[in-house]
């Protein structure tokens, strides 16, 4: 299972990339299958329409409008309105977690943030954030010195625009020593997810306590602290399954897991394919 690749109008997207950007213009109406993607996206409309099925609702995305989606969701797209004329910018989950130390910031791809959606942009601000994108867009494309800094420090710029006009689309009301701890441990966990995690032996490793952190992590992160080390857990293995030669079981244990059968009914339950499915699947549509 070497590096996978697919390709767009402008080049080609390696699978295991830290960030990707580019622009794409479609003239045909199109329904587009569900993604397995691994990384997070943003979606920023200069043209036309989608809609895209992300955990179950339904998202329309227009003309100077953006859309965030979390590497830990699954979406589709099932209606495409010509002409459909967009950025995108896809990073890894490593992008957040190590350069975007700002909770508040980082909130805008949490799940529990209950006001996520489509984002509207004044004229004004639409403008400027394309002009980040172009910068996304050349600094993906050539890799040069500091690349990837300049990327985090790009993709900050545009979540400060969205958060100056639309504060309410981030975690704002929550306690910051609540928000700056559970962050910390969600970015432990994004980082030792091969390790035994347990609420306990987290609790220990922050001195706090088990319970409060069980409860205000599932506030704040959207997601129970089992529920997101399995997600990470996933995600970790999807990447793994598109650019290694790894067999499952030793992705299985790479992950964290000791019990390969637990490991395939969890991958299952997520992503409705086998480790060994997804891999296939995969392959045949990005590979060639």
């Amino acid at each position: 299972m070497g590096e996978n690749t697919f390709t767009t109008q402008i080049g080609t997207i390696h699978s295991k990339d830290f960030a990707h950007a580019y622009y794409d213009e479609s003239h045909r109406n199109a329904a587009l299958t569900r993604h397995h993607h691994t990384q997070n996206e943003v979606i920023f409309v200069k043209e036309g329409q989608c809609t895209f099925d992300i955990a179950g609702e339904s998202y329309t995305i227009r003309k100077n409008q953006i859309l965030l989606i979390s590497a830990l969701e699954n979406h589709s797209t099932h209606s495409m309105c010509k002409p459909y004329h967009r950025y995108i910018f896809v990073s890894s989950m490593d992008l957040c977690s190590d350069y975007i130390h700002d909770p508040v910031m980082a909130s805008a791809f949490i799940r529990s943030n209950h006001h996520r959606g489509v984002i509207n942009l004044t004229p004004e601000t639409a403008d400027e954030i394309e002009g980040y994108f172009k910068i996304l867009v050349s600094e993906t494309a050539n890799h040069k010195i500091k690349w990837k800094e300049r990327c985090a420090t790009t993709l900050f710029n545009i979540l400060i625009l969205l958060y100056r006009d639309n504060p309410e689309l981030f975690i704002i009301e929550k306690n910051p020593e609540d928000l700056n701890v559970i962050f910390s441990i969600k970015d432990y966990i994004d980082h030792n997810y091969s390790l035994p995690l347990s609420l306990e032996s987290v609790a220990q490793h922050f001195y706090i306590n088990k319970y409060y952190l069980s409860h205000q992590f599932k506030e704040i992160v959207g997601y129970g602290f089992k529920k997101y080390i399995q997600l990470i857990r996933i995600n970790k293995a999807k990447i793994l399954l598109q650019n290694t030669n790894l067999t499952v079981n030793e992705i299985c244990t790479k992950i964290g897991y000791d019990n390969i059968n637990y490991f395939i009914r969890l991958f299952k339950e997520k992503e409705e394919l086998t480790p060994y499915q997804y891999h296939k699947m995969y392959y045949k549509n990005h590979s060639l």
